[in-house]
C-alpha cells in the first residue's frame, strides 16, 4: 500500500520514506525532495468567484486535489518497467486529507471509495482528518468570473459534445458557466471556443498542476479527472445556490454522449477498469448520491445519454457557430503528446466515422472531420447522407 499525506503547510508535512508519499495541498511546488504538490492555481480560480464557497463544496475540492494527486503520483508500473500489483493494474492507496470539516464526510466515506474504485481500478482508503485547509477569501478586484445571470453549470472539455452541449444550451435561452480543467494545451482550444460563442458567459477554469519531486515520471493514465472535474463543477453550482441566483437543486451539466460513457470495450482485452468510465452511468450515480448525502444542492444532469455523438451532431441547435468552431475541438487524450488527434482510440474513431458518413475523403482526420463540419453550415440538416 501506497500512503499519501497531505497538508497545506509544508512544515507540518512528514519527510518522505518508502511507500509514503507527503503532498502540499494547494501549494505552488513540491517544498523538498521526495515530495509533491497540487492545487496551486484553483485557489485563485476559487477566489475569481468573488465570493466565499460553501464548506462543504470546498471540501469535496480539497478531496478532488488529493485523489488527483494519488492518481498522478503513484504509478503502476516500477521504475524497471513491472507491473507492482499481482493482477498487473491494481494500486493499493491510502489518502490522509485534512478538511475544513470533516464530520459530513465520515458516513460517505464507503460510498466515495466505492466510486473511486469503480473509476479507476484502484483500492482506496480515505481519512479525512480536521484542520484541512480553509475557504479562500474573495478576489475583490482584478478579473472576477460572474456569477449574476447563470443560471447553472456546464462541464466544458473543448471537446466536440461540449461544444455542443453549450451551444444547445444557449440556443435554448440557457446561460451556464462553463467549468474547464484549463490544462496546458486545452486551456488554449477552450479559450479559442469560449470566445467564439453567439452569447457571452462565464467561465470557472483551473489547472490542478500536480508536481513531483519523487525521482520519476508521473503516472499519465489519470483515470480519476472526472471526479476532479465534477468536482469543479459541484463548486461552481452550489455557490449558485447559495446565493439565491438558481433554485435549487441546480443543474451541473455533463454534456457526453452516451456511447462514450458507456465506452465499451473495442476488443476483448479492454475490459474492466481497462476501459475508462469517466462519465459511466453507475460512476455518475454514485456520485449523484455522495452530493445528495453531503447536502449539496446539485443535481448532475446528462441530457444526451441516449445519444450517439452522430445523433447530437445532427440534432445541434446552432450548426452555423458549430461549423466555425469545430476544427477547434479536441476529443483525444493523447493529442498533447503529438500536437494531433491520434485516430485509433474510440473518440476519434468516432469523430472519423461522422467525416465519413458524409462522404469527406482527406489524409489526416482531424482535416476530414474539420471539413465535414464546415459544410453543415450550408448543408441540409444532417449533411448529404443524413439518415444513413
Amino acid at each position: 500500500m501506497t500512503d499519501l499525506i497531505f497538508h497545506h503547510e509544508a512544515q507540518r508535512l512528514p519527510h518522505a520514506a518508502p511507500g509514503v508519499i507527503p503532498v502540499l495541498m494547494y501549494g505552488a511546488g513540491p517544498p523538498r525532495q521526495g515530495t509533491g504538490s497540487i492545487g496551486g492555481p484553483v485557489r485563485l480560480a476559487v477566489r475569481r468567484l468573488g465570493v466565499r464557497v460553501p464548506e462543504c463544496a470546498h471540501d469535496l475540492l480539497t478531496i478532488a486535489m488529493a485523489v488527483t494527486a494519488a492518481d498522478t503520483f503513484v504509478n503502476r508500473e516500477t521504475a524497471e518497467g513491472q507491473m507492482e500489483a499481482a493482477d498487473g493494474w491494481t494500486r493499493n492507496l491510502r489518502l490522509r486529507i485534512p478538511l475544513e470539516n470533516p464530520n459530513p464526510w465520515q458516513p460517505v466515506r464507503p460510498l466515495l471509495e466505492k466510486a473511486l474504485h469503480f473509476l479507476s481500478g484502484d483500492l482506496w482508503v480515505l481519512e479525512f482528518l480536521p484542520d484541512g485547509p480553509r475557504r479562500p477569501a474573495p478576489l475583490r478586484r482584478g478579473t472576477r468570473t460572474r456569477l449574476y445571470g447563470h443560471d447553472g453549470a456546464c462541464l466544458f472539455s473543448g471537446g466536440l459534445d461540449s461544444t455542443i452541449g453549450v451551444l444547445d444550451l444557449l440556443a435554448a435561452g440557457r446561460k451556464p458557466i462553463l467549468v474547464s480543467h484549463s490544462y496546458r494545451g486545452d486551456a488554449e482550444k477552450q479559450g479559442c471556443i469560449w470566445g467564439r460563442l453567439p452569447s457571452k458567459v462565464s467561465r470557472f477554469a483551473a489547472n490542478a498542476h500536480p508536481v513531483s519531486d519523487l525521482g520519476y515520471l508521473n503516472d499519465v493514465q489519470m483515470r480519476t479527472r472526472s471526479f476532479n472535474f465534477l468536482a469543479y463543477g459541484a463548486l461552481v453550482t452550489a455557490t449558485l445556490a447559495q446565493r439565491g441566483l438558481v433554485q435549487e437543486p441546480a443543474d451541473l451539466i455533463v454534456p457526453e454522449n452516451g456511447l462514450i460513457a458507456l465506452n465499451p470495450p473495442l476488443t476483448v482485452r479492454r475490459i474492466g477498469a481497462l476501459s475508462t468510465r469517466t462519465t459511466h452511468p453507475h460512476f455518475l450515480g454514485l456520485m449523484q448520491r455522495l452530493l445528495d448525502e453531503v447536502g449539496l444542492p446539485v443535481r448532475i444532469s446528462t441530457p444526451y445519454a441516449l445519444r450517439t455523438k452522430g445523433e447530437m451532431l445532427l440534432a445541434c441547435a446552432d450548426k452555423a457557430t458549430l461549423a466555425r468552431v469545430a476544427g477547434e475541438t479536441v476529443s483525444c487524450g493523447k493529442w498533447k503528446r503529438t500536437g494531433k488527434q491520434c485516430g485509433k482510440c474510440e473518440v476519434t474513431l468516432a469523430r472519423e466515422a461522422l467525416a465519413a458518413c458524409w462522404g469527406i475523403d482527406a489524409d489526416e482526420a482531424a482535416a476530414r472531420v474539420l471539413t465535414s463540419f464546415r459544410t453543415l453550415a450550408s448543408s441540409p440538416v444532417g449533411g448529404p447522407t443524413a439518415g444513413k
